[in-house]
């Protein structure tokens, strides 16, 4: 069952006996974006002993529950309340400081940066303080735990994804592929274009939980760092072909 209030241009869905999927317009729009993360906040604040989980991306919220403790018709009704008051009240979500990401940029780390300089018509160094100067905004967790998608992209580095993805790419790797950048969390097959790596872990986990260091909704920075400055962070430097 679907029901769409046009107004608000969001949708509900359940789409299991246990999840309700709320689904914006689909575009990369930082707006919309923090109305989702307010939803989702405001969701988690409401309704705590209902809701078990919830997923934010792009355009949409997933919201796993509690079924046994209530109708799919009364919570899909009061989400939709919440989606309107969350928009008449403000969308600034979780927003706070920005977190700063170390890159060492270029040598061995930046496999791609002579290709991304050679096919932007940019210097290697253009690249890197361009690569550095956006706030990025992350929109979404996935492809494999602990990689988010950050954007937007300056539109003078936005270039397709690799022809031939890699085998494996490196863990700690920053790249670029159309609008986005990330860094990918752990070595793995990848078709972005690495400019970098950095020593920061992506996530880290207990006994208890996986914690993800970037969530959606957060704001992040690169900062370039020196080879000398990426070891002595217990950097882990794999050049291309090791």
């Amino acid at each position: 069952m679907t029901q769409t209030d046009l107004k608000q241009e969001v949708s509900l869905e359940a789409v299991s006996e246990n999840a309700l999927l709320l689904t914006w317009q689909e575009k990369i729009c930082p707006k919309q974006h923090r109305h989702i993360i307010a939803c989702r906040d405001a969701i988690h604040r409401q309704f705590a002993g209902l809701v078990i989980d919830t997923v934010a991306s792009y355009n949409s919220l997933m919201v796993y529950y509690h079924f046994q403790l209530i109708s799919l018709e009364k919570f899909t009704e009061q989400l939709r309340q919440v989606t309107k008051q969350t928009r008449e009240t403000g969308m600034g979500g979780t927003e706070g400081t920005i977190l700063e990401i170390p890159v060492y940029y270029g040598g061995q780390a930046g496999w791609d940066l002579p290709h991304v300089a050679k096919q932007t018509s940019l210097s290697p160094e253009q690249v890197i303080a361009l690569h550095q100067e956006p706030v990025y905004r992350a929109y979404a967790l996935g492809f494999t735990p602990g990689f988010c998608y950050l954007g937007s992209l300056p539109s003078r580095l936005q270039l397709p994804r690799r022809a031939v993805p890699r085998a494996s790419v490196p863990k700690g790797a920053v790249a670029i592929a159309g609008r986005q950048t990330a860094v990918y969390p752990n070595a793995s097959p990848g078709g972005w274009h690495i400019l970098g790596q950095t020593p920061a872990a992506m996530y880290t986990v207990t006994a208890q939980e996986f914690q993800p260091l970037i969530t959606p909704g957060q704001l992040v920075r690169f900062k370039a760092i020196n080879a000398d400055t990426f070891t002595a962070m217990s950097g882990d430097l794999v050049p291309e072909g090791k």
